[in-house]
């Protein structure tokens, strides 16, 4: 896997000038499908990723993610990378897009010294412009007619300084339509093998079940719950080691069917408005189209329960209470999150 990665990383240099437009600046990061190279728009006259992948591989990561994005841009969805450019060469084919700020996850791993006990947490403000953010990029992506099927802390990114308040969604690829051209939902096949994070992936879904637009939310709900207290319950669980994947997955799933079986015992620690959506996602079935309004008006509920005003810094701004810590967080590599068994 890491050999196209190496190749791909090779390819281009500082210095070097793609289509006479993108100037290379540096290799952001490099994996199993290709590299991501930051690279400086002559046109435009800013910055922009550029993922690149050998043509010498049937990838189809990067054909997905442009049709994904062509989709989400064209409906000028919330919270997406912006498309720049497509092409083709002898050796490889690449995508130009926004180049973003840190990860949700470097952002928390980077504040391990503030918390010694390992639970990495956001101030509540903070968490309620993540978590309204990344779910109208959810509602804006099943909009479209995808799920995204991979949600967690590291497919979510803020924006490079000073943008410090932009979200974007990130890794489309392993979204998949769960509607058919006429508009109508798919019937859900019986068993799917699983596709995402374990960790972070709903109960149905480690129990084999078709994914649904719940399921987004699911795992929207538990890196909500994360990013507020600093972990889930089954922040410790191990599933057995050498097992399948399928394996593991049901065991994942047994852990979380004991920690969801009372909605308000999971969100202890959390504001009580999170006991809402948690019920509410509780009753819906694949067929069903989640309440986004709901949630949105239960996390407004508790920005107005608590005073908290829109200008108030975010943790990550300069005025913010973690900025020392988060400003050393690693900008995004662009580099799709290649495990599928998850961790914290």
């Amino acid at each position: 896997m890491g050999g196209g990665g190496e190749e791909a990383g090779a390819l281009l240099h500082e210095g070097d000038c793609v289509d006479d437009r993108w100037m290379v600046e540096k290799v952001l990061g490099k994996g199993g499908f290709g590299a991501v190279y930051e690279v400086f728009d002559k046109n435009l006259k800013k910055y922009e990723a550029m993922k690149i992948e050998l043509n010498a591989q049937d990838f189809r990561t990067l054909k997905l993610e442009v049709v994904v994005l062509k989709e989400l841009n064209g409906r000028q969805a919330r919270h997406v990378c912006q498309l720049f450019g497509i092409g083709k060469k002898t050796s490889y084919c690449f995508i130009v897009m926004t180049l973003v700020g840190p990860s949700f996850n470097s952002m928390l791993e980077s504040l391990r010294p503030k918390f010694p006990d390992g639970r990495t947490r956001f101030t509540l403000r903070s968490c309620l412009h993540l978590a309204q953010k990344s779910l109208e990029s959810l509602q804006d992506l099943h909009l479209a007619g995808y799920l995204h099927r991979d949600i967690k802390p590291q497919n979510f990114a803020t924006g490079r300084p000073p943008d410090y308040r932009d979200v974007f969604c990130l890794d489309f690829g392993m979204c998949r339509k769960y509607v058919k051209e006429d508009g109508k939902l798919r019937r859900p096949r019986e068993k799917v093998g699983f596709r995402g994070t374990l960790y972070y992936a709903s109960v149905d879904v480690l129990k084999g079940e078709e994914q649904a637009r719940k399921d987004d939310l699911w795992s929207w709900y538990f890196m909500l719950v994360r990013m507020t207290v600093g972990q889930v319950p089954w922040r410790t669980f191990c599933p057995p080691r050498n097992a399948s994947v399928a394996k593991q997955a049901a065991a994942f799933g047994q852990a979380k069917s004991k920690a969801l079986a009372s909605i308000t015992s999971f969100c202890e620690g959390c504001p009580a408005e999170f006991i809402m959506i948690g019920e509410h996602l509780n009753i819906l079935t694949y067929y069903d189209e989640p309440n986004y309004e709901l949630c949105y008006n239960q996390l407004n509920a508790i920005m107005q329960r608590k005073n908290y005003q829109e200008w108030f810094p975010l943790d990550w701004e300069q005025e913010g209470e973690y900025h020392a810590e988060t400003v050393a967080a690693p900008m995004h590599d662009m580099m799709p999150n290649e495990k599928n068994d998850g961790g914290d």
